[in-house]
Order: C-alpha cells, then structure tokens, then sequence
C-alpha cells in the first residue's frame, strides 16, 4: 500500500518531467486519497514541496484560487468548499489514470480505516487495527486471521446483548462432546466452543441466515488454511476476498450489529 509521498510519485509517469503548477494537483490527490484529508490549503501543498525538496511553485494560493473558477479558455481543475480545495472529479480521473497502483486493494483498505475511528470496542479495534497492518504490509494470512478474529467478536457480542437466550437454547441441546460448555454467560465462554458448530448454532437459533452461515463456513476454511502450516499459497486477490465478504456481505448486508450504522457511508452497500 502507499504511505508516503516518495512512494506515491514513483508511481506516476514522468513525475519529474510534469510542471510544477501541475505538481499541486497530484499533491492534492495524494493528501486526499491516501493521507484522508478532508480537503486540502495551500501549506498542505507547500509542505509537500519540501517533504520531497523540489522547487515550490511561485504562488500556490493564486493557482488553487484561479483554477477553482469557471473560465471558458481552460477546464476548471478545483472545487473549493468551506476555505478547503478538492480536486474537480474530471481532473481528479485524469490523475488517476496516471497513478499506477492497485485500486482495488486501495479501496479496500480505505473502508477498513474509515471503520477505526467509529468503533467503540477496545477488542474489536485492536482486531481491525491489526488487520489493517497486516494487509499493509502484505502479511496476508495474519490479514485473514485478524479480520476472521473481528467477525466472531462482532458476533459474540450481538449474542451477548440481542440473542443470548435464543443462543442458549440451541446449546442447551448439544450432544457433541467438544462443546465443554452448556450455558454462555460472558464472551469468554464461546471460546469452548470449536467454530464450526458456533456457526451451525448461530443458524440453527435464527441469529444468522442460510447465506451468512454459508459465507462463515467457506471463510472459516480460509482462515484455517491461513493460521496453519502448509503449501496453500495466500495472496492478496484471496485475503481481499475474505475482507470483502465479511465486512462488506456480512456486516453491511446483514443487521447483525452496529456495524452496519457505522458503515453507511460507503456508497450502494446499505440496505
């Protein structure tokens, strides 16, 4: 994933070559969609001049003023909003096809962080706060096993706070000997309880559907390939896989927790 702005510009053709008016506009690409400024001032732009030591241009607030205006003898490149400017969505494509990274994965990873600052949970974001450091770092498998980890939790606590009874029930007529409990009363108790039968409970007590038990199963496999040794190889088209359908299927699909209010910001996923 890209995390500085040394990074950034060696993925542009012919950084070096670009004027350095034009330079602003990929400074402001690059501090909104990967430092997730809200929108971006002149200093910002300034200071990223300096961070890379290359000639400032002359007059930045001039250019970002001048070019945020309608003018019929060239397209206007900026919006400004509230003091702050945003790039003009066509400028902003025109950039973005010069940029050469993996947009998918950067997606990806943009949702996941747009869900740390909202969760209340201290587990639950130690989960994605790890997920998230895994995934960029390329650490694949541990990416997998950390948001397989935010899942169950996710769901343990739904139970622990919505469906306790109806899940105790349901265990309550267990006969498999590797269950070694008979009643839940804190989060520590679904440890005794092997993950693919939680699941089969989770259905069997109406707290999930035929569909999420289906995604749970096939993730749980994944997971297990990913936490023990062997020959499987995790890449990253698999670990984006697993991300998408449990945050993006699961929790945004299905009202299980409180996810799904905190996630309704991402466009054509809500309910």
């Amino acid at each position: 994933m890209i995390e500085s702005l040394e990074e950034f510009i060696s993925k542009i053709d012919g950084f070096t070559d670009i004027k350095t008016s034009e330079k602003c506009d990929y400074f402001i690409y690059y501090l909104i969609e990967f430092r997730n400024l809200s929108g971006v001032k002149a200093r910002d732009i300034e200071l990223c001049f300096e961070e890379l030591k290359i000639t400032k241009y002359s007059n930045i607030s001039q250019y970002l003023n001048t070019n945020s205006k309608k003018q019929k003898s060239r397209p206007q490149k900026f919006i400004k909003m509230k003091e702050l400017f945003h790039l003009e969505r066509g400028r902003k494509e025109e950039i973005s096809k010069n940029v050469h990274f993996d947009r998918i994965a950067l997606e990806t990873n943009k949702n996941l962080r747009s869900l740390l600052p909202k969760l209340t949970n201290d587990s639950e974001k130690s989960f994605l706060i790890d997920a998230i450091k895994s995934f960029e770092a390329e650490a694949f498998r541990a990416a997998i096993v950390m948001i397989w980890l935010l899942t169950l939790d996710h769901i343990y606590e739904f139970i622990l706070n919505n469906k306790l009874t109806d899940f105790n029930t349901e265990l309550a007529k267990v006969t498999d000997k590797r269950v070694k409990v008979t009643i839940i009363s804190n989060k520590d108790d679904f440890g005794d309880i092997p993950e693919g039968k939680f699941i089969e409970l989770c259905r069997s007590a109406r707290i999930i559907s035929n569909d999420v038990r289906k995604i749970l199963d096939e993730k749980l496999g994944i997971r297990n390939s990913a936490a023990h040794p062997s020959n499987i190889v995790i890449g990253k088209s698999k670990a984006l896989a697993v991300i998408e359908d449990l945050v993006n299927i699961l929790f945004l699909n299905y009202k299980l927790i409180s996810l799904l209010e905190l996630c309704c910001d991402v466009p054509n996923n809500c309910m």
